[in-house]
């Protein structure tokens, strides 16, 4: 399944942030999505994310968060949680090397709209944020 295949026309008009420290995770994401077509947007922490995101004009939302778990300045908990005090009602999918289980009572209690693994294979990747695109109000 090559990454092409799996986004339809609709999705790929949505605009997808990526706030990941780790400067190879956030470019092999960011070549990932951006040869399925998505429009990317890069941040190296949750301050910077949630910058970019009230910066965003209203004609053109971002329709999906990819944060990193642990980031210096503003982890993927704190801006999730900034996000909300906000009322910004963005889906928010969380890529993590130290998840456990109270890590995932976490993100489901705030309402996380997916959770991946690191080290990840594109393929979930993609295929994860097709699942989560279509309740997106910009994509539908």
């Amino acid at each position: 399944m090559t990454p092409q295949a799996l986004p339809t026309p609709l999705m790929t008009k949505a605009r997808i942030l990526i706030a990941e420290d780790e400067k190879h995770t956030r470019l092999a994401l960011h070549l990932v999505l951006r040869q399925a077509g998505f429009s990317v947007i890069l941040a190296s922490n949750g301050r910077d994310a949630y910058e970019k995101i009230r910066q965003q004009p209203l004609d053109s939302p971002i329709n999906l968060i990819i944060t990193d778990f642990k980031m210096p300045e503003l982890d993927g908990l704190g801006l999730i949680d900034k996000l909300q005090e906000a009322g910004i009602p963005i889906p928010i999918m969380v890529i993590t090397g130290y998840g456990d289980k109270e890590l995932l009572r976490q993100l489901h209690k705030r309402g996380c709209a997916s959770y991946i693994d690191k080290p990840f294979i594109p393929t979930e990747v993609l295929s994860r944020v097709v699942a989560v695109l279509p309740q997106t109000e910009a994509v539908a």
